[in-house]
């Protein structure tokens, strides 16, 4: 296996996902069989456009969204050959229901800024846990996208309105173990101080997850390099950047390496993703597996 095959393990549900969505079974069609395209057109292969579910959607994996709070479902449009880039629509308008009532209907600007492939990344609050539908108002041909809220009890991931816990992170003078404490081609700024020693001075701390020497799509994106160019205008918060496994070279030969303490604590299905704590800890954002320059500055914004 490669890398980046191994690499979907935290992926996960994402890749799982990608991967059925850009199959036959989720092309939509009209009463006839014949393909409808969501811009009323048929695309460069000759066949409709479809939603691409960029997260997990807790049918090809275990949930990870809860009611109660407002969840991140980022979406792309692809058609049978690959995801859409440039032929993109600039905005979308969608709407999640459970059953016949709607639970939300908002219209989506395309975000592309830093990023080669743009996505649509939908924010919707569910009112409990169960299934739901996702379609596109414009478009009722496209086939709905289906996800999966789980109990809020049994949610495996941290929320806005969570603490962000104290546990140690590599740094440049203690490893901790940690064979590449930054895999970028060249290491980043974030591994100065430890994530459990910044959370005791009072100010803003953002927490990125992330691999950047095995994230060889598009799919987590420049997630570390946007983080790079944006941290010098916020010199009030610290950054940390922590790895997700413990030694990579244990790819080769087959073999899949531990993973990193952070990541194996937090219990984490996938990554990249981002936190973004005030001064007292609390989580006030999150954005996990695909985000762009603007989205980025306004989690930051947060604090």
């Amino acid at each position: 296996m490669s890398h980046v095959d191994r690499r979907t393990f935290l992926v996960g549900s994402a890749t799982v996902a990608l991967a059925a969505a850009c199959g036959g079974s989720d092309t939509s069609a009209d009463d006839s069989g014949a393909p409808v395209a969501i811009d009323g057109e048929t695309t460069r292969s000759g066949v409709p456009l479809f939603l691409v579910v960029r997260f997990p959607d807790g049918y090809r994996a275990p949930a990870t969204m809860v009611p109660g709070i407002e969840q991140r479902m980022p979406f792309a449009v692809a058609d049978s050959i690959d995801i859409m880039r440039e032929g993109a629509p600039d905005s979308l308008t969608f709407v999640v229901s459970q059953g016949e009532t709607v639970v939300a209907e908002t219209t989506v600007a395309a975000h592309r800024e830093g990023i080669i492939t743009p996505y649509y990344p939908v924010k919707a609050t569910f009112p409990e846990a169960g299934p739901y539908t996702i379609t596109l108002a414009d478009y009722p041909d496209v086939s709905a996208a289906d996800v999966l809220i789980a109990d809020a009890a049994e949610g495996p991931l941290l929320q806005p309105g969570d603490m962000l816990p104290s546990i140690a992170t590599p740094t440049l003078d203690d490893d901790a173990g940690v064979a590449d404490i930054c895999t970028r081609a060249i290491d980043c700024p974030f591994h100065d101080h430890s994530l459990d020693d910044v959370l005791t001075n009072g100010r803003p701390t953002v927490l990125l997850i992330a691999t950047p020497g095995f994230c060889q799509t598009d799919i987590c994106g420049p997630v570390v390099d946007l983080l790079i160019e944006e941290a010098p205008s916020r010199d009030d918060i610290d950054y940390i950047h922590a790895e997700v496994y413990v030694d990579p070279a244990d790819f080769e030969g087959g073999g899949f390496p531990d993973l990193a303490p952070l990541v194996a604590e937090l219990g984490l299905p996938f990554e990249p993703m981002l936190f973004v704590a005030n001064g007292a800890g609390e989580i006030v954002s999150r954005v996990d597996l695909a985000w762009d320059r603007a989205e980025l500055r306004d989690a930051l914004a947060t604090v």
